[in-house]
């Protein structure tokens, strides 16, 4: 049970700004880390409900309560993921060859074309966001989304062929074997039953829509690229959250 332990506190500590207690890391816990990323997923998404809630109940603006939800998984995650959003859409959209987009990928200064998609992905999480509190959606909804976007996006790392140059997503994939894999599936699928009972067809179709928009999303990394990376599951992960919430402020 330590090793577990160990792993989901790494896990923790490596995909959330949350406090934890310290662990020495090592390649035991390594190789546990991603079994937890659903429940990681779980704990973010019970955080921005909660904040959800709280903003929903107070005496502000409706823009006020859309931007603080919002904004809420980006600062619960450290920025970690929309990173990786930025970084792909700055290489994807520079529309030069394999070599340069790898080069541009890697390249840590910030590039046009991430910040005008940064401002495209921030109204559209706005505008959705906005919508859901304007129809009065349950708080608790959005417990769903982040555990649907890690578990597949999980999936897809861990199955998946990892770029030569991705030292990150090199590190995760340590020591995983079938098992995690497994894991992520039957997360998915319990997803996919908690959805349908709490919102009916429409939770089918936020959960589907979300695996389509990260399969997409790691689908068109890996032709670009020839492979996927710690970005790309960023890239990924972000992609199908906006889907989550664009469809819960569309259809509900």
């Amino acid at each position: 049970m330590r090793k577990f332990y160990k792993g989901f506190i790494m896990s923790l500590s490596m995909f959330t700004v949350l406090p934890t207690p310290y662990v020495e890391w090592d390649d035991e816990g390594v190789k546990n880390m991603m079994k937890f990323y659903p429940v990681v997923g779980l704990i973010v998404g019970a955080i921005w409900s909660i904040i959800y809630y709280l903003m929903d109940i107070s005496n502000v603006s409706i823009i006020l309560k859309s931007i603080v939800v919002m904004m809420v998984p980006f600062i619960v995650t450290g920025m970690l993921h929309l990173d990786g959003f930025m970084d792909v859409c700055d290489a994807i959209l520079s529309r030069r060859d394999r070599e340069e987009k790898l080069r541009i990928l890697k390249d840590s200064r910030t590039g046009a074309f991430s910040v005008i998609s940064l401002v495209m992905l921030f109204f559209l999480q706005f505008g959705g966001m906005h919508s859901i509190l304007e129809k009065n959606v349950q708080f608790y909804i959005l417990i769903l989304i982040p555990i649907v976007s890690r578990s597949s996006v999980a999936y897809f790392l861990l199955s998946r062929v990892t770029i030569k140059e991705s030292t990150l997503g090199t590190y995760f994939k340590k020591g995983t074997n079938k098992i995690d894999r497994i894991i992520m599936v039957i997360s998915v699928i319990i997803m996919l039953v908690i959805s349908f009972f709490v919102l009916n067809i429409y939770g089918l179709l936020m959960t589907g829509l979300i695996i389509i928009g990260v399969t997409w999303s790691v689908e068109k990394c890996r032709k670009e690229f020839g492979g996927i990376s710690g970005d790309v599951a960023g890239f990924a992960l972000v992609v199908g959250e906006v889907i989550g919430i664009l469809t819960l402020g569309i259809v509900l």
